[in-house]
């Protein structure tokens, strides 16, 4: 079973502590949905689970290991980043793109073997953009550009996927279509963690909920636990209700005066 934990992490930034001994241990399978205010420190978090950045205190560890201790490539088949707002500056085909996804498990010399070409075809399907297939990612409208980086995310079926915002510029199809697919994922044994400023898509679709503010942790837990209209007043400044709807549960937010 894969293992992700940070015991304490404190990262820096101009003196000030943009996360403040952070701890959270998960394992898989789960989906997390990490929650909170613009600044609170999400993106540096991801960035230090993720191993992409060494925090100046504490540690994270992938199944007991120093995640900075992995060998880069062997960390790379394993855990999969999405940063937020990722860009491609190469006129490559969205095809490319996506199999970029796969480098770290791809054999020294050769192009793609026949598995892993059927693949990407198979990605680029799940994530409607199979007619885009040769057309140069630079082209790509905002919203075709993330669900092709969530495409490459999720291509070598990483065990930890980590994605900062991945639905940021979907339409409300697509958006949709992304939280099933990341549930999906989680659904077959890994461990997804990310950031979401849609709560009602986090109350709907993660088991789980991590919530900063201000750089710490203030909630983590089971989403149904935890999800309330006083943590979201807390968090956020606003007041909420939490609806069972038709299609699952709903937040409304109403802002406070």
């Amino acid at each position: 079973m894969t293992r992700l934990e940070a015991w304490s992490v404190t990262v820096m930034r101009g003196g000030r502590r943009i996360v403040d001994a952070a701890s959270v241990t998960r394992a898989a399978p789960g989906l997390t949905a990490l929650i909170g205010p613009n600044g609170a420190g999400k993106s540096t978090l991801l960035m230090a689970l993720a191993g992409l950045l060494r925090p100046e205190e504490g540690a994270v560890l992938l199944d007991g290991v120093p995640i900075a201790a992995i060998d880069r490539r062997t960390l790379a088949r394993r855990r999969a980043y999405l940063p937020q707002n990722a860009r491609c500056e190469w006129p490559i085909s969205v095809e490319r793109v996506v199999a970029l996804g796969l480098t770290p498990t791809l054999p020294p010399f050769g192009g793609l073997p026949p598995s892993q070409r059927a693949r990407v075809s198979e990605m680029l399907s799940q994530c409607d953009l199979a007619e885009k297939r040769d057309q140069p990612a630079t082209t790509l409208s905002g919203g075709e550009l993330a669900r092709t980086m969530l495409a490459r995310a999720m291509v070598g079926d990483p065990e930890v996927l980590i994605a900062d915002e991945p639905i940021a510029g979907l339409d409300p199809r697509h958006a949709l279509d992304a939280m099933r697919r990341l549930h999906a994922c989680a659904g077959r044994g890994r461990l997804v963690i990310t950031a979401l400023h849609d709560i009602t898509l986090a109350a709907r679709y993660a088991d789980h909920v991590l919530a900063l503010k201000e750089g710490r942790i203030v909630a983590d837990g089971p989403t149904a636990e935890i999800l309330s209209p006083a943590l979201l007043r807390d968090v956020f400044g606003v007041d909420a209700r939490i609806e069972q709807g038709e299609f699952g549960l709903a937040v409304r937010f109403v802002e406070v005066a």
